[in-house]
């Protein structure tokens, strides 16, 4: 079941909907919890990990529509965690219209102490085991990157159910999509990479210009912070244009740089490549990540992990706007508290969505289309242009009924996504 402040919100949204008592049973808790152990054999020594998967809704029928979210390898992976950021994925796929339930799970380990071989041998085992519960398949449940995979994790679940079903028929039409977040040379989709960052940069602009530049008060070029240079918040730094935004604080898990100037791109990039950190760049200031998210600024996106702006520093916010590119890096008293100081949240249930728009995009061209690499620029195209249309769809009916209801973004962004669910339950169930 859901953390009090997360029922809380739903029994809020109910009730704003004059939703009947059903929806909230519904959507309270999650359909399917699946736990198990794997016990790999690295380096000539057998290791235990746990693997948790959750189900949470699925408006549509299993086995015809899939569940979709990611897989993290992470320590603190906990069956409460995946169950909030399950709903999440469930509401983000009913406001983009997406014909997916929303799932999400992990295995616990630090995939920073393994090297490739070993997270290899684990991610393999993690696929077995999700093939052996039977809650993996292209319409039963399709799988994509989050913290601590990417395409390459991704490859290999694909690659090792591959062979399954060729040594021992498994039987699985398309198996390419088991999974999404695959290398374009594996089956992937052109602008998956950057999806989210991609989607997360079409909501901002189209919310600038929604709100007149929030009446005004946010300038021609706005001062931005981005917190997280992982696969989000360094796609984001590199797409920003220069000329429409002044990205002026980074940083990572151990820290970050702030120039009021404003942070040149391609010499952060180049820096942190070659030494892995930010520490020791001597063309700005050296911060925390706590000083950081109280910078004064215009834009301040966090992109990194969970629970960042909360009642501990909400209310020493300096930002006009806050863009929720990481799930859940607001809580439900720093909502509480941005929305008390008249401090807008585009929640990452909007903000974030290009990810699994992507996702559905390859989803979709893994069940019959095998493109040639002489079609990738064109389907690149083809990609951008589709997510540019739905994230733009997105925000825009999200702006106008927080208008018309006098809400705030992200309670409007809860109120359509559950409405959308209680129509598609409605039918599915015959109420």
């Amino acid at each position: 079941m859901l953390p009090k402040d997360k029922l809380e919100r739903l029994q809020w949204v109910c009730g704003y909907l004059k939703a009947p008592e059903w929806l909230f049973e519904e959507l309270k808790g999650p359909k399917k919890v699946v736990k198990f152990k794997i016990r790999p054999i690295i380096n000539g020594n057998r290791q235990t990990f746990e693997v948790i998967r959750v189900h949470y809704c699925n408006p549509h029928s299993t086995g015809a529509r899939p569940y979709k979210g990611g897989i993290r390898y992470h320590p603190d992976v906990t069956v409460e965690l995946m169950e909030v950021l399950g709903f999440d994925m469930t509401k983000k796929c009913a406001l983009a219209d997406l014909p997916f339930g929303g799932a999400k799970g992990g295995v616990i380990f630090n995939p920073t102490q393994h090297t490739p071989i070993g997270k290899r041998i684990i991610t393999e085992n993690m696929a077995q085991g999700l093939w052996a519960n039977k809650v993996l398949g292209p319409d039963i449940d399709v799988p994509g990157p989050d913290v601590g995979t990417n395409s390459e994790t991704m490859f290999w679940i694909y690659n090792k159910i591959g062979e399954w079903n060729g040594d021992f028929g498994l039987n699985i039409p398309n198996v390419a999509a088991i999974v999404t977040g695959k290398p374009i040379e594996n089956d992937g989709c052109p602008g998956r990479e950057d999806a989210t960052a991609r989607g997360g940069l079409i909501v901002l602009q189209e919310f600038l210009k929604l709100s007149d530049r929030l009446n005004g008060t946010i300038t021609e070029k706005p001062r931005v912070i981005i917190q997280g240079f992982g696969n989000v918040g360094r796609n984001l730094a590199k797409l920003m244009p220069e000329s429409q935004f002044n990205v002026i604080a980074v940083s990572d898990v151990r820290g970050g740089l702030y120039s009021s100037r404003g942070l040149n791109f391609d010499s952060i990039s180049s820096y942190y490549d070659k030494y892995g950190t930010f520490c020791g760049f001597p063309e700005a200031e050296e911060i925390s990540n706590d000083t950081l998210l109280l910078i004064d600024c215009d834009i301040l996106i966090p992109a990194a992990i969970e629970d960042q702006i909360t009642a501990e520093n909400a209310d020493r916010i300096k930002a006009q706007l806050v863009l929720e590119l990481a799930n859940e890096a607001v809580t439900a008293c720093g909502y509480q508290l941005l929305k008390e100081r008249k401090i807008p949240v585009i929640p990452g249930i909007v903000a974030n969505t290009g990810g699994v728009v992507v996702s559905f995009i390859e989803w979709s061209n893994n069940r019959g289309l095998r493109p040639h690499k002489v079609d990738l620029e064109k389907n690149l195209a083809d990609v951008e242009n589709r997510l540019d249309k739905i994230m733009k769809d997105l925000i825009r009916k999200t702006y106008k009924k927080s208008v018309e209801n006098n809400l705030t973004i992200d309670e409007t962004a809860d109120v359509l996504a559950i409405e959308t669910l209680r129509d598609q339950l409605k039918i599915k169930h015959g109420y």
